[in-house]
């Protein structure tokens, strides 16, 4: 066990330092760095004296809860950390470190379900809930190689904490599982990030996105002339208006391109500077509908979030909050 422990600190410490040194300075970077400091500490924790393993444990405890995190930083769209979701993920870790110092026994029925018996179940909610993030937002990221990465490490990472988290909390295989798979993803993680380009897991652009009225304006100039012609097809396409088109999809805009997924992908990333689909479609609509709000004072909000196509009022007033910093009725008032 010493051996196995050994082997697994030193693979988490390469991948810590290639976290630390490309990516240190992002969000991202550091909540990997926390759930890798989680992780040492749980694999240290039965080495370490009484007195200090309790505080260890309860640092490892967080591992789900950064897992969660990091899968809404490095994937979500405008991700919220405060929500329904971060409340159970602040839960499940603070909520046994309570029981733990309040000295929280089986004796306690009631305090030992709310101090210790939910807060595992709410750990399998959560990694479910970052595996969902990573799969629902997986076909709007427009940068196909960090797609590719952040699959291997995002995946990686989620299988290896449901490895540790069942054993402990089920106790049906012994403690080396959760050891070995430590290990074995932390090898996998960092010859990915060893092989991919830097700042590509991550999401460090290359240029900045381009601002709605340069995209109707004129595509950017590129060297490669098939993607040009591309980029004059999806200019001439977008000012037909095709992003009001309801519930548009990636695979919808390629299929009207005529172009494989991939190629729209580079097109709107390589020369528009987007790195999110939502993002691009959002900023066009949000766009028009800025100008229906000065331009047309009577016009309900609603119909003009129904004419840029918005389903819902709601997810509109969302979006156009977003870009904007304020309310669609704020933004028509300022006009007055």
């Amino acid at each position: 066990m010493l051996l196995l422990t050994g082997f697994s600190l030193g693979v988490m410490a390469i991948t810590f330092l290639i976290v630390a040194r490309d990516f240190g300075h992002l969000n991202v970077g550091r909540v990997f760095l926390a759930i890798l400091l989680a992780g040492a500490c749980f694999v240290l924790g039965p080495h370490l004296p009484s007195d200090v393993r309790s505080v260890a444990s309860d640092i490892s405890t967080m591992v789900p809860a950064l897992f969660w995190l990091l899968c809404r930083v490095a994937f979500s769209y405008r991700s919220k950390v405060l929500s329904p979701s971060g409340a159970i993920a602040l839960y499940t870790f603070t909520a046994p470190a309570l029981a733990r110092f309040m000295g929280v026994t089986r004796e306690h029925e009631f305090w030992h379900l709310v101090g210790w018996e939910i807060p595992t179940y709410g750990e399998y909610l959560i990694i479910a809930l970052g595996l969902w993030t990573v799969w629902s937002n997986w076909e709007d990221d427009l940068v196909e190689s960090r797609r590719r990465l952040r699959g291997v490490v995002l995946t990686g990472v989620g299988v290896s904490v449901l490895l540790v988290v069942i054993p402990l909390n089920t106790g049906l295989v012994g403690v080396w599982l959760p050891y070995l798979s430590i290990a074995v993803i932390n090898l996998v993680c960092t010859y990915s990030l060893l092989r991919g380009r830097t700042g590509v897991l991550f999401g460090i652009p290359t240029q900045p996105p381009i601002l709605p009225q340069e995209v109707i304006e004129a595509p950017q100039k590129t060297e490669d002339k098939d993607q040009q012609t591309h980029a004059i097809l999806l200019k001439a396409l977008m000012d037909q208006g095709f992003y009001r088109t309801e519930h548009l999809t990636l695979k919808m805009l390629a299929e009207q391109l005529g172009l494989p997924e991939y190629k729209t992908r580079a097109l709107i990333n390589q020369t528009l500077g987007y790195r999110n689909f939502n993002d691009y479609i959002n900023q066009l609509r949000i766009h028009e509908a800025a100008l229906h709000l000065l331009r047309e004072p009577q016009t309900p909000v609603l119909n003009i979030s129904l004419d840029v196509g918005y389903r819902t009022l709601s997810s509109f007033n969302r979006a156009f909050k977003e870009i904007q910093n304020m309310s669609p009725s704020e933004y028509r008032q300022q006009d007055k």
